[in-house]
């Protein structure tokens, strides 16, 4: 601490900085100050100035005033944060629905999925799974309720010089279920 102080980098003024940016933590404010936490530690004592800062500090980290100021500074910076990248979103988004989908089935999909997005529709991912949903229900309504083909195929052979071989008829039995 003597060589660092001697040098004039650490002062009062920079110790309250970096106790401040440090939130009272000694050991990250000696880091920032490049010494050692006991040499920082040794200094504050020697500082009632630094004695009643770094005890106003710790009050303030208690307060539940300061709790509830923190809370809402979070919450301000996170809807501000939500704002900015649902910009980007929106941007990105008309990106995609403008752009050209070369003949490619699954870029077209991407395009109408962006263009829809766009319109305020955020019921695309729900909706393709209400689809295939709604598919597999009527697959599975046809297969029970439609009625069962007997005859499938019906097969006749013409050989060359006339000869013709019987019919051949394939059947589907029913399930017995």
């Amino acid at each position: 601490m003597k060589r660092a102080k001697r040098a004039g980098l650490i002062s009062e003024q920079s110790i309250k900085e970096a106790l401040t940016e440090a939130k009272g933590d000694i050991f990250l404010a000696s880091t920032a100050l490049d010494c050692t936490a006991r040499e920082l530690d040794g200094y504050i004592r020697a500082s009632a100035e630094l004695q009643q800062f770094a005890a106003a500090i710790e009050k303030v980290k208690i307060d539940p005033a300061y709790s509830r100021m923190s809370v809402e500074q979070f919450e301000n910076r996170l809807a501000d944060l939500s704002l900015a990248y649902k910009i980007v979103g929106i941007e990105e988004l008309h990106k995609l629905a403008t752009m050209s989908h070369q003949n490619s089935g699954a870029m077209a999909k991407v395009k109408f999925q962006a263009a829809l997005a766009l319109r305020g529709g955020h019921q695309q991912v729900a909706g393709d799974r209400e689809i295939e949903h709604a598919l597999s229900e009527l697959n599975a309504l046809y297969h029970q309720n439609a009625p069962r083909i007997k005859e499938i195929r019906q097969t006749v052979i013409k050989l060359e010089g006339g000869q013709e071989v019987p019919q051949v008829t394939i059947e589907l039995q029913p399930d017995q279920s």
